[in-house]
């Protein structure tokens, strides 16, 4: 009987050189400060949501040769979003993988969102890493494929919405005032 990551393995057709990076990808923080020898997924999300942002961004560029840079970055944004991210989590069966702490599973951590968005770039990580671009390369286009394929008008973000609406109506800018903001780069 296989393993379950083995199991996982095959599902995401690549076998790891090194079953640490593995580990450490799909280990939550919860888990390491419980067990403070653990390394957790930290490190190795913040290098997979890079060469995720990269890869996607190389083929955008390549896709739509006469778009500008605000509908590329649109389009970029909804391919590396939190609630992509997450799906393509379950997808991949990540929440069946996923180590996490007593705590956390109480909370409901198996199929916590930003859990799984987290695992699943510190994966793309762990892969680069074991591995070299070109394989990493290929686990992103064969996951996000459906999606990099489908060909929909970039989505607008609600600022841009607000501010088309104001200027039909009005014909000036609207003012801005930040109160507070947050988040990840791909995610604010």
């Amino acid at each position: 009987m296989k393993k379950p990551l083995d199991l996982f393995c095959q599902k995401i057709d690549y076998s790891f050189n090194n079953l640490n990076l593995l580990e450490e990808a799909l280990t939550h923080p919860s888990l390491s400060k419980e067990n403070k020898s653990k390394p957790n997924y930290q490190r190795l999300e913040f290098l997979g949501d890079k060469v995720l942002s990269f890869t996607i961004a190389d083929f955008l560029v390549k896709k739509y040769t006469t778009e500008s840079e605000g509908d590329l970055s649109k389009r970029q944004a909804s391919l590396v979003s939190g609630d992509t991210l997450s799906e393509i989590a379950l997808e991949i069966g990540i929440n069946e993988v996923i180590k996490i702490s007593k705590g956390e599973k109480n909370l409901g951590g198996y199929t916590n969102k930003r859990n799984l968005e987290n695992a699943l770039e510190a994966l793309i990580g762990a892969i680069y890493t074991d591995s070299c671009y070109d394989l990493t390369k290929k686990f992103i286009m064969d996951f996000w494929k459906d999606r990099l394929n489908k060909d929909y008008n970039p989505p607008k973000d609600p600022v841009s919405e607000l501010q088309e609406l104001v200027q039909m109506r009005t014909k000036q800018l609207p003012e801005y005032v930040i109160e507070q903001s947050g988040g990840f780069d791909h995610a604010p």
